[in-house]
């Protein structure tokens, strides 16, 4: 269903600005160091307040932009929404608490404001007080007779009545600290909270918790893993609306409170240079684009749910948006191709989420092709694995099989996999597969032919490169016809007449990419068409590499070393 904006909130021009103003700093201080980025904020007369009016998601961001050891200072400054928003996403693994990651930021807030803490362990914090201190610490309530030189080492008392040992040996002295701060806050609630510890039952305890952290966290996204999984369903092109249409469109309505949510920092951190980044960057309707930048971020919080990522540092926050901007990038380029304007309809008509399915759809289908075609492939059969096919056509295999298929980027910007970003890159993928399967079925014929070794393949790692160049060396020699190795005299008898007395490199074999290919298409006359052109094609790119991979070294020099695409044996 396509949709309108509009806004229900008063004073829109004051908030406007100050929505605007806060934005501009955001994207000047993201490409600081974590260090100038602290000092900026703490040199500011209102960083209180500039912290406080930020959407809980930014002010996420930033504490892993300024890194979790240095973040106190910003902390201090926050308001308790903020603080439950950061120990939302922190102190549980999936629908478990975990302790030590409690007690670690429970300590951070305590450094940060102790007295505040407290109040709010008093308040709104409480079920996290009680569950990390019945973790944490040991009450003995004292009575009128009890003697209190019988009691265990290791206890305290604050008021006389309630004694209290520390388990938590690495965070004694915030734990202490807390408890102080809390009699001096309130010695009677103080008491009521130790007398209470008694009574918790830490699994009902945590389970009420993850309930009202999941209601919570719905509001940015954050699903529960089974249903965050929805935003990988595939959804098929024509089930998005290109253009409004009257009966279906609806209104979105954006009031002041919704405004305040949407984050600045995921779409900031997913911009490069395609078409979802030209129309994004593009808009200047504010309402449409704290639309979007609501949208973009549940996205990407639904996407960090459904991975099921443990780690919310920086550099995966950052993956998690490149991977939502890459699909609706990928979404856009297959609908719209190069125009923009069509591309901006198609985000103003339909929600993100249904944009990002598309795309993944049009990944997950390539690779549902790859699977179906594997599982009655020739080399398959034979029980070689992807790495048959080479190096990079074995890894990009690979990606394609993976539960989210990526694309093989070769270590490029220090990832092996990435996922996909553009069309450009699927088609590169698909006309690959196109290519291995026709390979594939000419090994499937020539075997039919010629014995085949299997052993020897899995035993020395060989690709597809000796059989077909062993084949064609051995016809070339006038040699039995087979996949069977040549000898280094054999060798360099072959490179003598491939090169056509060619005595200095870089050495050329003219006239013969057209012979190796010929010979190999003359196997597959059984082939349709359109296989026979993509084999044609790949026969040809192969000869490319052979002759580029010889055509530096001398015939002497040939020998076993090199067996990329000949056997050679002594």
């Amino acid at each position: 269903m396509s949709k309108r904006i509009t806004e229900n909130t008063r004073n829109t021009g004051g908030q406007k600005q100050v929505s605007l103003y806060r934005d501009s700093i955001l994207k000047e201080l993201y490409p600081l160091s974590g260090k100038e980025v602290l000092d900026y904020i703490l040199e500011r007369e209102d960083s209180r307040q500039f912290i406080q009016e930020l959407p809980s998601d930014d002010f996420f961001w930033l504490i892993k932009k300024v890194g979790d050891d240095d973040c106190m200072p910003l902390l201090e400054l926050a308001s308790e929404d903020q603080w439950q928003h950061v120990l939302d996403l922190e102190i549980w693994q999936k629908d478990r608490l975990h302790l030590e990651q409690i007690s670690r930021w429970i300590g951070k807030l305590e450094y940060a404001d102790a007295g505040r803490l407290v109040k709010w362990f008093f308040g709104e914090g409480q079920a996290v007080a009680y569950y990390f201190l019945s973790k944490s610490v040991q009450v003995l309530v004292k009575e009128d007779d009890d003697d209190i030189l019988d009691l265990p080492d290791g206890f305290f008392t604050l008021d006389g009545v309630f004694y209290v040992k520390v388990i938590d040996k690495k965070r004694k002295e915030a734990i202490e600290n807390i408890l102080r701060t809390m009699s001096r806050e309130d010695l009677d609630l103080y008491n009521g909270f130790l007398l209470g510890l008694s009574g918790v039952l830490p699994s009902e305890l945590e389970e009420g918790m993850y309930r009202q952290r999941n209601i919570r966290l719905a509001e940015h996204g954050f699903l529960p893993f089974e249903e965050a999984l929805a935003v990988y369903a595939p959804l098929k092109p024509e089930e998005l609306v290109s253009e409004e249409l009257e009966e279906t469109a609806g209104h979105m309505i954006i009031n002041g409170e919704a405004r305040d949510l949407a984050p600045v920092s995921p779409l900031y951190h997913a911009m490069g240079q395609n078409l979802w980044a030209t129309v994004s960057s593009n808009i200047t309707d504010d309402l449409f684009l704290d639309r979007i930048r609501l949208e973009f971020g549940g996205l990407c919080n639904q996407i960090f749910s459904a991975d099921g990522f443990l780690d919310n540092e920086l550099v995966a926050l950052i993956k998690t948006c490149r991977k939502a901007a890459g699909y609706l990038n990928l979404a856009l380029e297959k609908l719209c191709g190069s125009d923009i304007s069509s591309a901006e309809r198609l985000v103003k008509n339909n929600s993100l989420i249904s944009i990002f399915r598309v795309g993944f759809g049009l990944a997950l289908a390539l690779k549902w092709e790859a699977e179906g075609w594997v599982k009655k492939s020739w080399f398959h059969g034979r029980g070689l694995d992807f790495s048959f096919w080479g190096d990079e056509w074995g890894a990009t295999l690979v990606g394609l099989a993976r539960n989210k298929p990526q694309l093989y980027a070769g270590f490029k910007d220090g990832e092996e996999y990435r996922d996909f970003q553009g069309i450009s890159e699927l088609d590169d993928c698909n006309r690959l597969l196109k290519r291995v399967m026709a390979l594939d079925k000419l090994m499937e014929r020539l075997e039919g032919l010629y014995t085949l070794n299997v052993k020897r393949i899995k035993d020395s790692q060989s690709t597809f490169h000796p059989l077909l160049f062993n084949l064609f060396a051995r016809k070339s020699l006038k040699l039995k016809p087979g996949f069977s190795g040549i000898s280094s005299h054999q060798a360099r008898k072959l490179f003598g007449h491939l090169r056509a007395g060619g005595s200095k490199p870089p050495y050329q074999m003219p006239g013969f990419e057209e012979a190796f290919v010929k010979d190999f298409l003359s196997y597959v006359d059984h082939l349709e068409a359109g296989s026979v052109a993509v084999l044609k094609d790949v026969l040809s790119l192969i000869w490319r590499e052979f002759s580029e991979e010889y055509e530096w070294v001398s015939q002497k020099n040939l020998d076993e070393k090199f067996q990329r695409f000949l056997w050679i044996t002594s």
